[in-house]
């Protein structure tokens, strides 16, 4: 894929509908911060460069991802998506391509959807491309409103909508795909005439299609992977999506999880083939698994290390520790 592409992530957010006096894009997934698994999303696809936009806890995000290779932008008054945009224009005055907008809230979204929203706003030679979704409760999200000939008229969001506009399955998933000039040119002519009274992103696309300018919409295949975490119950559904998706990549390695409704694994643990765990296991932290292990029911494993044909009966507790191969742990042992 084409590297002319740069990423800005949109973090400025306080979080509020989380109740948490930490930011919500801080918060685990699978034992993960939910912005690493935005980063590395965004560098699977190979952009050149990629923004943040903090304003809310800025310093705490900063020194989380102060190992990574993101430029930070403060957004030091919360305005709106329009407003944490143009933060980044002085960074980007000399940069001609692809812009890709993506919120820190989203770690479900997948390379394959931005792969291909790419691939679509160039086919399309695109001023501006949205990744939609039909949802089955819209209620809370911007819809995508389109004319008689299927083509994006803009973007409304709920507070703004009609009731004939909120009954829109289509909604507005957050990410987007902008030509560089044609975004920064464009937030310049966006007012503040809303419910909210922010400068809505989202009113972009009403410009450009008043102007004659290609705008599309591209649905993602599955909804679930595009929508962003705004609440505790938001992040307890994203866990479960997370974790099914480890559990499943790691019974197509080869090993046995007898009952993945009730197996927890954290991202990045790894697991040799053959190894079986029983239900209600749950392996965390820096975790690493040989091959032909027997992990018991109920068992907790955290930063271990656990080489070939370790058995672990059931109830056990393992911390911080080293089990060489052939192991044998009785049950509800602990041993930190």
């Amino acid at each position: 894929m084409s590297n002319n592409v740069v990423a800005i992530i949109l973090a400025a957010g306080q979080s509020t509908r989380m109740k948490s006096k930490r930011s919500k894009i801080l918060h685990p997934i699978c034992g993960r911060p939910i912005i690493k698994y935005i980063e590395d999303l965004v560098q699977s696809v190979l952009v050149r460069r990629i923004i943040m936009v903090i304003g809310y806890q800025a310093e705490t995000i900063q020194r989380e991802l102060s190992k990574s290779s993101i430029e930070f932008v403060d957004q030091k008054e919360q305005l709106g998506t329009a407003h944490a945009v143009l933060q980044t224009r002085k960074k980007l005055s000399d940069f001609s391509g692809i812009i890709l907008v993506l919120n820190g809230d989203t770690p479900l979204l997948m390379f394959e959807e931005i792969a291909q929203l790419i691939r679509y706003h160039n086919e399309k030679k695109a001023e501006a491309t949205i990744l939609s979704s039909d949802l089955p409760d819209s209620f809370g999200y911007g819809r995508i409103i389109r004319d008689q000939k299927n083509l994006v008229l803009g973007i409304v969001e709920e507070k703004d909508a009609t009731e004939e506009q909120r009954k829109i399955k289509e909604i507005n998933t957050g990410t987007y795909c902008f030509n560089s000039w044609t975004l920064y040119d464009t937030l310049e002519k966006i007012n503040n005439k809303n419910a909210n009274r922010e400068y809505y992103l989202t009113d972009i696309i009403g410009i450009l299609r008043d102007k004659g300018k290609s705008v599309h919409a591209l649905k993602a295949a599955d909804f679930r992977t595009a929508l962003g975490i705004n609440t505790r119950v938001d992040l307890a559904e994203a866990n479960n999506i997370m974790r099914q998706r480890i559990l499943r990549h790691l019974m197509l390695e080869g090993v046995s999880i007898i009952d993945p409704s009730n197996t927890y694994v954290d991202y990045g643990v790894t697991i040799g083939q053959d190894t079986i765990i029983e239900p209600g296991s749950s392996i965390k932290g820096a975790s690493t698994l040989g091959e032909e292990c027997y992990i018991g029911p109920f068992s907790q494993i955290i930063d271990s290390t656990l080489e070939d044909k370790v058995c672990i009966e059931g109830g056990c507790f393992i911390s911080k520790v080293n089990l060489t191969t052939g192991k044998k742990v009785p049950a509800f042992k602990h041993i930190k």
